[in-house]
């Protein structure tokens, strides 16, 4: 028989029960409960604020993403990540806790990584029990480091927020001047929401935490060029004239300015630094580099025309304008080659063609588009394509006041089109340069296929060079420039070297000898294909009409003679309407007149 000691027992299960309560209350002490708001899209120019929950006790490092009907593999990813900094971060076990995550999402499918640095930042308000302040929101991917990550449909995300009553909008950093940074600026300004940038998540905690207020983002659009040492460019032009390209420096810069102040008032500040940086521009192009103010000022429009066409970025919107301005450029038509203007005639052709390809990728990017930032960058790559036509209609207008005899290509030009093709195909990576020069010798226009072709050699590579091979293309360059074309890019060689010289950055500085040697090389190419291009010229016609005023003077002439003519025919109309005149009484009188006179000598002779 058993001696059952009853309060021995007693004292056991006592001491097991408090045992028991003290890790429930060890469990409830590390539980804790907090919120954010992240933005998603939820259609292609839309978005919608989302509230995530997370709730931390003790565990085993279970991380969980519930409330949406179903969570993609990249979103759980993206939480687990952030409950791993999380920790790290704050120097405790992961695998001491759970993190359970609730997106309150209307039972929708989720899928993506940008809410990771909302997640982290939960991980760490909940490890730390620091509540989140409730004005604003957040989102960005989160790398195992505590990265931000970049995301899109910033303007769909901040119009999300905005209207939800958020101050702010937590973002990844974007460097300056980025098209990332610009989509962050211009949502912050057309919309009113504070923008803060964040590169990684432990920047992001003091404003999360209400330790730090949020500041406006600042878009500093600046240029880098040293003018004050730029030497003139030397003017001196071999087989070409360069006071005709002078228009196309005018037409560039004053598109860019008139752009430029198409955009809203609340980009004020913006607009004086954007008109400052075009009169920079003006500043090279006044010394001589004309081309190169040119291709400056061209790249600014681009930004301007984004800038200007995002608070308006719907679909309609910009598919109706991918319309209005492919049959702009489809009106474009090229003057007749001839031997003193086909440099201008070939270079308005090669532009339209970059604008049909720059056309093409915008119906492409507007059909994929996501969210408002794929229909801002298909409107970004219309107002390319726009500005491509442009040059293209400048350079035919040149062409036409330009003169000499007419002129088409000579039945050898293909097989010289054909090797430069051929050439290209087997050095270049496939590119827009490329692309161009093969459509074109399908289409039989054998120049601008090799004109192509040159700029597919150079753009089609990854070109590496230091100060010895950048100078050594632009004096190879120098002493065969032929043309325009090869003019304009020997000087612009020149430019950046001069850049790469006055600055004191090694990072700046690799990449102007880049640009020089690229510049350097360009110009050796299209000079060779000039040589090749004029020396196949077949006559086509005998001299060639001088232009718009040649044209207008022409048919003042024509004009003069036909008035000429019209006055003779009056004359005459009115000397034969005379005559008539003259002669129709006689014949009505002896008409009415002849039978009463018969009547009356018919009387007498009875009287008698």
């Amino acid at each position: 028989m058993t001696n059952f000691n009853y309060g021995n027992t007693m004292q056991k299960t006592t001491l097991l029960s408090l045992v028991v309560l003290g890790f429930m209350l060890a469990g409830l002490a590390n539980a804790y409960s907090t919120q954010i708001y992240d933005p998603a899209v939820v259609s292609a120019t839309s978005g919608q604020l989302t509230n995530i929950r997370l709730n931390v006790t003790s565990g085993t490092g279970a991380v969980t993403v519930s409330g949406p009907s179903s969570v993609a593999q990249d979103t759980l990813q993206s939480a687990e990540t952030g409950a791993a900094y999380a920790a790290n971060y704050l120097g405790v076990n992961e695998s001491a806790y759970n993190f359970s995550y609730y997106i309150n999402d209307n039972n929708s499918p989720v899928s993506g990584p940008s809410a990771g640095l909302s997640f982290t930042i939960l991980a760490i308000s909940g490890l730390e029990h620091k509540p989140i302040i409730q004005n604003l929101a957040a989102t960005g991917t989160i790398s195992p480091n505590g990265t931000a990550g970049l995301i899109g449909g910033i303007f769909d995300k901040a119009a999300a927020a905005k209207a939800a009553g958020k101050s702010f909008l937590i973002v990844p950093y974007a460097p300056n001047s980025s098209i990332e940074s610009m989509f962050y600026y211009a949502a912050q300004q057309n919309l009113g929401i504070g923008i803060v940038e964040v590169k990684d998540a432990s920047e992001a905690l003091p404003y999360a935490f209400g330790n730090k207020a949020p500041q406006q983002m600042h878009f500093n659009y600046s240029q880098n060029y040293s003018i004050t040492t730029l030497p003139s460019a030397n003017q001196t032009c071999n087989a070409c004239n360069i006071s005709y390209f002078y228009s196309l420096e005018n037409m560039t810069t004053n598109m860019t300015t008139a752009e430029i102040n198409s955009m809203g008032g609340n980009f004020s500040s913006l607009k004086q630094q954007m008109l400052s940086v075009l009169g920079a521009y003006s500043a090279i192009g006044a010394k001589g580099y004309l081309y190169t103010a040119s291709d400056l000022a061209f790249n600014e429009y681009i930004d301007a025309y984004t800038i200007a066409s995002m608070n308006n970025a719907s679909l309609q919107n910009a598919s109706s304008t991918i319309s209005r301005v492919q049959d702009y450029c489809n009106s474009l038509s090229a003057p007749q080659l001839t031997t003193l203007n086909y440099e201008y005639v070939i270079g308005g052709e090669f532009r339209q063609a970059l604008a049909n390809q720059t056309l093409n990728e915008s119906v492409s990017e507007l059909n994929s588009s996501t969210s408002s930032d794929g229909v801002t960058l298909a409107l970004r790559n219309v107002g390319t394509a726009y500005a491509w036509c442009k040059a293209a209609s400048t350079m035919y207008n040149t062409a036409y006041t330009m003169g000499g005899a007419n002129v088409t290509y000579d039945s050898s030009i293909r097989d010289i089109a054909d090797n430069y093709l051929s050439n290209a195909t087997s050095r270049s990576m496939p590119n827009t340069y490329l692309g161009i020069a093969a459509q074109a010798f399908k289409n039989g226009n054998y120049y601008v296929s090799i004109y192509g072709s040159v700029y597919s050699n150079i753009f089609g590579s990854n070109l590496v060079a230091n100060r010895s091979s950048a100078q050594a293309a632009y004096s190879t360059a120098t002493n065969q420039q032929y043309g325009i074309w090869a003019k304009e890019f020997d000087v612009q060689s020149a430019f950046f070297l001069n850049q790469a010289n006055q600055t004191h950055n090694s990072s700046m500085q690799s990449s102007y000898f880049v640009s020089a040697y690229s510049a350097a090389l360009l110009s050796s190419g299209l000079s060779n294909a000039n040589k090749q291009i004029s020396s196949n010229f077949a006559n086509y016609t005998s001299v060639y009409p001088q232009g718009y005023a040649g044209i207008q003077n022409q048919l003042n002439e024509i004009f003069g003679m036909l008035t000429l003519i019209f006055i003779m025919l009056i004359l005459i109309f009115i000397i034969l309407l005379k005559n008539e005149i003259k002669r129709r009484p006689k014949q009505v009188w002896s008409d009415v007149q002849a039978p009463k006179l018969a009547k009356r000598a018919s009387a007498k002779r009875k009287t008698r």
